[in-house]
């Protein structure tokens, strides 16, 4: 018995309404190959945290009404090179359900999100991407990067000694409701490429939800420091612990927290997501006790407004170029003039000659500086002479790697 092919008139875009919420979780469930939808709990903790229209359902009203396709976003803002927290619609849970693909429904949502985006006044777009082929060809381009790493605690020494208090304490209860929050919104005003978490974020992530471990791992244990804190489970099958969450506001506190995590008792490996220019590997005896394993993309950007996105940021140098971006997606096509003075830019349009022709997915990869423009370039990605290079090369150079530091 052959199935019919949907009639595409029969596939209609709207607002998802409160009664679509409990197919949306079983949907998000099957496209992302979860065990089972969220808890009832999670259910309406993640509900507070997306907004009333934020959400784009796809229904087939030749099956019942069935959703078969849905895409939201999050409002999350941030840190952008020289300090400036930044809104970013966080595009999430995207699912097109694998008996309706090719039909274009994934552009016809993000047209619609797009569209909101831009009514909404946001200069940049984000998502973490589970595959890495989607979403170059609306915009979006790989930004920040993190090295996945293995450590050997044996072999892990810091070069300093340690001193008589590590000023580390295991935190409970509401002790770790009043820090960490605090302590996290402090690096993410500080780190490039950081997402503050908004608040309504907070209690699922410390409710540590059974879901989220299997029946052998434990719970998540916090390691508290004035300036830090550190989250981790261990795997009791190989004494694995999984760093879910470390963050330092200063150098003092990460090499307290790393001298604590790398002498768990009964522990043989640490794993955890770094920054790429970390310091820990230079803070120890031996380097190589740190085995990188992976350099996933963390996050995506999509520049939304080229003015506006690139007036946000500081500058290394002072320079103008102009810019000829190219956008086969939405509206961004143009020639914008970037003059910086004092390290701070001034965008307009303009008709004068480009320096550099560019797209504006690959401007976006640029943007937080989490990728050289001088690979950029020579990985073909981008027309620039070599003086135009250089100079665009010096001006977008960011003293500090971009990171994220939160899935989403």
């Amino acid at each position: 018995m052959s199935t019919p092919t949907p009639d595409p008139d029969s596939l209609i875009l709207e607002r998802a309404l409160p009664t679509d919420w409990p197919d949306i979780f079983a949907i998000d469930a099957r496209a992302f190959a979860l065990p089972k939808p969220l808890p009832a709990d999670e259910m309406l903790e993640f509900r507070g945290r997306v907004g009333e229209d934020a959400t784009v359902v796809i229904r087939d009203t030749g099956s019942d009404d069935q959703i078969v396709a849905f895409s939201l976003y999050f409002d999350i803002p941030i840190t952008v090179p020289g300090g400036a927290v930044t809104p970013t619609a966080g595009l999430s849970w995207v699912s097109v359900a694998a008996t309706h693909r090719r039909r274009g429904m994934l552009r016809r949502m993000l047209t619609q999100q797009y569209a909101d985006w831009q009514a909404g006044g946001f200069p940049l777009a984000t998502l973490t991407a589970s595959e890495g082929t989607i979403y170059e060809r609306f915009g979006f381009g790989p930004a920040t990067f993190a090295h996945r790493v293995r450590i050997t605690p044996s072999d892990a020494a810091l070069r300093t000694p340690a001193p008589t208090d590590s000023r580390v304490r295991y935190g409970a209860g509401e002790q770790i409701a009043r820090h960490i929050p605090e302590v996290h919104a402090r690096w993410a005003a500080a780190r490039n490429g950081a997402l503050t978490r908004p608040d309504s974020w907070w209690p699922s992530i410390l409710a540590d939800r059974s879901f989220r471990r299997n029946s052998q791992t434990t719970d998540v244990f916090y390691l508290l420091h004035d300036d830090g804190y550190a989250a981790y489970r261990v795997d009791a099958r190989d004494k694995t612990a999984i760093v879910d969450d470390m963050i330092a506001v200063t150098d003092q506190a990460h090499t307290d927290l790393w001298r604590v995590l790398t002498s768990l008792d009964l522990i043989t490996a640490v794993s955890a997501d770094l920054p790429v220019d970390d310091p820990l590997p230079l803070k120890l005896v031996d380097a190589r006790a740190i085995d990188v394993q992976s350099r996933p993309d963390t996050l995506w950007v999509s520049i939304l407004d080229v003015a506006d996105a690139l007036s946000r940021r500081t500058y290394a140098t002072d320079g103008a170029l102009v810019f000829e971006v190219s956008d086969d997606f939405g509206d961004r096509a143009g020639r914008y003039r970037l003059t910086v003075s004092g390290g701070r830019g001034e965008v307009a349009t303009t008709d004068e000659a480009a320096d550099v022709r560019i797209d504006i997915a690959t401007l976006s990869s640029l943007y937080l500086g989490g990728i050289p423009v001088r690979q950029m370039h020579a990985a073909g990605r981008f027309d620039a002479d070599d003086d135009a290079v250089e100079e665009f090369a010096a001006m977008f150079a960011v003293p500090q790697a971009p990171f994220s530091g939160t899935f989403f």
